[in-house]
């Protein structure tokens, strides 16, 4: 047997590359993909499930407005498993296909309940 496969060569010779060029082109996430978090925040009731289920402890309760508390999320300490959105009772939180979430400053990688709330695009 031989390395040597003109065929194999002759075939691959008249192929396209097998590259993207990334970022101007990008493959569909897979189905069941989870990105970035998104909030209802009508569906919300502030309870701590979702920072109770979360094994990075990347999930914080803060006060938004008239004592009510929403879910903050820290992406850099996530590992986007899905539990909050598994447990959540009130199926309030969801992770999205988004995957383009990154920042230059670790600061701006909390998303707090204003930012969880805003559609994905």
């Amino acid at each position: 047997m031989s390395i040597f496969r003109p065929a194999a060569i002759m075939r691959n010779l008249f192929k396209g590359p097998m590259t993207l060029q990334f970022p101007y082109e990008a493959l569909p996430p897979v189905e069941g993909y989870r990105g970035r978090h998104l909030l209802d925040l009508e569906k919300c009731t502030g309870c701590p499930v979702c920072s109770l289920a979360c094994p990075n402890k990347a999930i914080e309760l803060i006060e938004l407005s008239e004592g009510k508390k929403y879910p903050q999320i820290h992406l850099g300490k996530c590992c986007f498993c899905g539990l909050c959105e598994e447990y959540c009772p009130r199926d309030a939180l969801h992770m999205t296909a988004e995957a383009m979430i990154s920042v230059m400053d670790k600061s701006q990688a909390i998303y707090g309940p204003d930012k969880l709330s805003q559609p994905v695009g």
